[in-house]
């Protein structure tokens, strides 16, 4: 009498074992790349919003202050670095002459997190130059290694470089 056994043999057994591990070998860097690819475009669409409501800001500060010396003027000739760490705002640098304004930076800062939402996870730096917004950098921390920007790359406008810059670049003394 012959008793069928039934199951897999240790070669077939062996066999799958061996396909799933070539295949975990390639879908689990490939689904890290992804991952980290996902975070630096969240952190890019991030500074995308940050760079358009500062811009808008920075307008309204433009247009209010026109008829005014710079002397008089909140953001004086309009270049300044402003950071933000998730909890408070400052400004880093640049030759505005009144641009430590607590008046100002609370100004800013409030309209600024009216219009862009996720502050409260977001770090970010903002330059702006003749009243014009030129980039942004955010992360979700400060030492996140997935950065975005914007714009994403060295750019031209009104035939001035836009100027690029690294969230460790600029030491902030808040």
């Amino acid at each position: 009498m012959n008793k069928k056994v039934k199951g897999f043999t240790l070669i077939e057994l062996i066999v799958v074992i061996a396909i799933i591990g070539v295949l975990t070998g390639i879908l689990v860097p490939s689904f890290a790349t992804w991952t980290a690819k996902s975070k630096i475009r969240k952190q890019n669409n991030n500074a995308r919003v940050i760079f358009n409501s500062a811009q808008t800001i920075v307008q309204e500060y433009k247009f209010r202050e026109r008829r005014l010396e710079d002397t008089q003027k909140c953001i004086g000739n309009g270049d300044f670095y402003y950071y933000w760490d998730k909890e408070s705002g400052a400004s880093v640098s640049g030759t505005a002459v009144n641009v430590g304004d607590a008046e100002f930076l609370s100004d800013f800062t409030r309209q600024l997190n009216r219009l862009y939402d996720d502050s409260g996870e977001t770090t970010y730096r903002i330059y702006v130059n003749n009243y014009m917004v030129q980039s942004v950098v955010a992360s979700s921390g400060n030492t996140n290694s997935q950065k975005g920007s914007y714009p994403t790359r060295q750019e031209h406008r009104n035939n001035t470089t836009v100027q690029n810059f690294d969230m460790d670049s600029i030491k902030l003394t808040p």
